[in-house]
């Protein structure tokens, strides 16, 4: 999962109304030779829970993801072999994020609305990367409500200028990274759609194994 997914998905730890509903995004990801990639990525997000699909690329499969916050578990599941790998939710955040370069936030003055929404850009330096932000106030709920599907404690981990946009109260809908005029890293949310989901779409499916570290290795 990208840096920018996370981003958009980590952005609110405060108590606010729930966002029932799919979010529906295209992406920019660069492989090992710089050449940019493009997939597609869907969020459904319900109470603690969320599923996340990505699209496959030239140099990875397609992928989905069962955040379950209530369970403090990630389930992640394989369709072709029909069994999945379960990681306990915070596991992979446990380790401090390092010395890294402090980042500066700052907001252009510029707006657009996108899907509606009336948004601020933002420009976020920190070493030879520049990351571009069109980012509203008016989703808090969906903020929120992504924060605590995937573990809300954790939101801010990572990247030490989320803090910044958590404190603004900003979700993005629109990210770009750049070094050097090059996109590293891009997403766009293209749909954001409110609507009633069901439970099952958050359960393992029927006939799906669990594997081991072991299985994996083999």
């Amino acid at each position: 999962m990208i840096r920018l997914i996370a981003l958009s998905c980590l952005l609110c730890g405060t108590v606010h109304a729930q966002f029932q509903g799919v979010i529906e995004s295209r992406n920019t990801t660069t492989d090992e030779n710089n050449a940019p990639q493009q997939y597609e990525m869907t969020i459904w997000v319900k109470g603690p829970m969320a599923r996340i699909t990505t699209s496959a690329t030239p140099s990875s499969p397609a992928s989905t993801m069962i955040y379950r916050s209530d369970l403090r578990v990630i389930w992640m599941l394989n369709e072709e072999s029909k069994s999945y790998f379960q990681v306990s939710m915070g596991k992979a955040q446990d380790e401090a994020p390092g010395n890294e370069e402090p980042a500066k936030v700052r907001r252009t003055g510029k707006a657009k609305k996108i899907l509606g929404y009336a948004c601020d850009q933002y420009l976020i330096t920190q070493g030879d990367m520049v990351t571009e932000i069109w980012g509203t106030k008016g989703l808090v709920d969906l903020s929120s409500s992504l924060a605590r599907a995937l573990g809300e404690e954790h939101a801010g981990q990572g990247e030490a200028w989320n803090d910044e946009l958590t404190r603004l109260g900003v979700y993005p809908l629109v990210a770009n990274s750049r070094i050097e005029g090059n996109v590293l890293e891009g997403q766009e949310v293209v749909k954001i759609d409110r609507r009633a989901l069901p439970d099952d779409l958050f359960a393992l499916p029927a006939g799906y194994k669990k594997q081991s570290v072991g299985d994996l290795l083999k």
